[in-house]
C-alpha cells in the first residue's frame, strides 16, 4: 500500500490529517491525526507513521497519559500489527517466511 492509499483511507474514514508541532512525530486523537512534518524527512517514513496511526484507529488501540505501560505496549503492538499487515505485500511476507524455513 502506498502513501496515497493510506491518505485515501484516512479521508474515507473522515480522519483529518493535521500538521502540528509536538514532541512525538504523530498522534491520533478522536478523528484527528496530528503529524509533525518538520520531523518527518522521507515519504517512506511518512507512510510508516500514517499506517501506524491508522492501526490505532482500526484496532481501537488508544491509551492516555495515565495508562499503564502494559496497556500502552498492547496498543502499540496492535497498531504496529495493522501497519505491517497493510504495508507489507503478502508475496514479500511469504517469500521471507519460506526462505527462513528452508
Amino acid at each position: 500500500m502506498e502513501l496515497l492509499d493510506l491518505e485515501n483511507i484516512a479521508r474515507k474514514e473522515k480522519l483529518n490529517l493535521i500538521n502540528y508541532k509536538m514532541k512525538p512525530k504523530a498522534r491520533i486523537i478522536d478523528k484527528y491525526i496530528f503529524m509533525d512534518y518538520s520531523k518527518i524527512h522521507t515519504q517512506k517514513e511518512e507512510k510508516c507513521i500514517l499506517a501506524e496511526e491508522l492501526g490505532h484507529y482500526y484496532y481501537d488501540a488508544f491509551y492516555t497519559l495515565s495508562s499503564s505501560q502494559e496497556d500502552i505496549d498492547r496498543a502499540e503492538y496492535k497498531a504496529l500489527k495493522w501497519k505491517s499487515l497493510s504495508c507489507v505485500p503478502l508475496k514479500s511476507f511469504l517469500t521471507c517466511f519460506y526462505k527462513r524455513n528452508i
